[in-house]
């Protein structure tokens, strides 16, 4: 998955400026619908796979994680999380990790993964990684996973502030670019994965209770905000999925 590590190398270089535009998707959508699934994590053990810059990683350490670990196989994103740790200390950890060939790291209570199943280019390269993920959990751990809508809509991307180039009628694993609008753009490939795939391919990798939901707006959603927050939840651009180890 090395392209994944140079561009998100290169994503890190201008992050504050993809921050800028992802920032509205992720506050009112993205994170209420990920933080009312993680339950109560007071004295939990958390891995955070492919955690980027730690985002969701500090605000999971918040709600009172006891141990917190964050993975991510791009050097330049996990030394943008390391800085923050080091500006506000909370005790996570960050590791240079591919999920695809990521040693085990533990038994943890629960295992988040926040756009990462979109970067395996193959459905083995997806099991790996879903394997991964069950071996990292004690029996009865929780994975929680957001992840992209393969079916988003055209005026949810532009209204999040971004744009898909999917390919005509896209098969599993096609390739693809999103882009950013940032000026310029900023772009990055991924690849196309139904959702009954990847429920599929976490079934086949040991987990049971697997569910899936589209995200939606909070109530909290500032009034101002309200009609741009529902063009989003159009057919949004993120769906959340759980499932447990037995």
């Amino acid at each position: 998955m090395t392209e994944s590590v140079d561009q998100y190398d290169q994503v890190a270089t201008a992050f504050a400026d993809v921050e800028a535009v992802i920032s509205f998707v992720r506050e009112n959508l993205e994170w209420p619908s990920f933080k009312d699934l993680l339950g109560d994590l007071r004295g939990r053990r958390v891995l955070d796979v492919g955690c980027g810059e730690g985002s969701f990683t500090r605000r999971i350490k918040q709600l009172g994680a006891a141990q917190v670990v964050g993975t991510d196989l791009s050097p330049g994103m996990i030394a943008l999380a390391r800085q923050a740790e080091a500006r506000n200390p909370q005790g996570i950890a960050y590791e240079v990790q591919d999920l695809a060939s990521m040693p085990h790291q533990g038994e943890f209570d629960v295992v988040t993964a926040i756009h990462v199943l979109h970067y395996a280019d193959t459905r083995e390269t997806m099991q790996t990684m879903a394997k991964t993920m069950h071996a990292n959990l004690k029996p009865g751990g929780r994975l929680v996973v957001l992840s992209a809508n393969a079916d988003s809509s055209e005026e949810s991307e532009t209204a999040a502030g971004f744009r898909t180039y999917r390919p005509e009628n896209p098969r599993e694993g096609d390739k693809f670019k999103v882009a950013v609008r940032t000026t310029p753009p900023t772009e990055i490939e991924v690849h196309h994965w139904p959702t009954t795939t990847i429920v599929d391919v976490l079934h086949t990798a040991g987990f049971t209770n697997v569910d899936w939901s589209l995200v939606k707006p909070s109530d909290s959603v500032a009034p101002a905000d309200r009609e741009r927050a529902a063009r989003c939840a159009k057919n949004p651009t993120s769906l959340t999925i759980t499932a447990t180890k037995p």
